[in-house]
């Protein structure tokens, strides 16, 4: 029965996931979602009880590895850290549903995380307690890389880890303003290289 109320519970998660990216959280009705479900209102409510209950949990469950994956990436270099990171993304995009195949955009993703911002009270400070937890792996792996010889900077630890993080979130910002989500990987290492050019021993 357990196994059966689970089942039923993620094949909600995933369908209301899917109209939200389709459409947007605001127009999604939550008369659609029964309905695409095909669950009576009842037996809807046994899971939740309202539109705002599905998109938190749509959120916990799966934007949760989208915005804040784990840092725990190689700490033998520089190099190998970026490569980690350029790995992770990868798959953790690969395990997103694209709603365009053809074009790999996944702008709808970015913006169902922006309405989360607006509509979920305390999610502001997950985002922000992960962006101090990804400033301080950038650091930690730009202070071990310095010690080690393998880059130089007039810039401080703290100084370069901002630079690299700021100008993947400025890549990642231009390419959903112009609907080419699917070359983030590509476009992110791009400039991530360059950068490791510029200061590489």
């Amino acid at each position: 029965m357990v196994g059966i109320m689970e089942d039923s519970r993620e094949y909600i998660l995933k369908t209301a996931y899917t109209l939200f990216l389709q459409k947007s959280y605001k127009d999604v009705t939550f008369k659609e979602l029964m309905e695409k479900t095909g669950f009576s209102k009842g037996a809807f409510y046994h899971y939740f009880k309202s539109k705002e209950h599905i998109f938190e949990a749509i959120i916990d469950n799966y934007f949760a590895t989208f915005v804040s994956f784990d840092y725990r990436f190689s700490q033998t270099s520089f190099r190998n850290f970026l490569n980690d990171y350029f790995r992770v993304l990868k798959k953790t995009r690969e395990n997103l549903p694209i709603i365009d195949p053809e074009t790999g955009d996944m702008s709808n993703h970015y913006l169902l995380i922006f309405e989360a911002l607006r509509i979920i009270p305390g999610f502001k400070n997950k985002v922000l307690q992960h962006e101090q937890q990804e400033l301080a792996a950038w650091v930690n792996i730009i202070k071990n890389a310095r010690d080690n010889k393998e880059i130089k900077s007039t810039l401080s630890d703290k100084q370069l880890a901002r630079l690299f993080i700021n100008s993947g979130d400025g890549a990642m910002l231009h390419l959903i303003m112009t609907a080419r989500t699917g070359d983030i990987e590509k476009k992110t290492k791009e400039v991530w290289n360059n950068l490791y050019a510029l200061i590489k021993v």
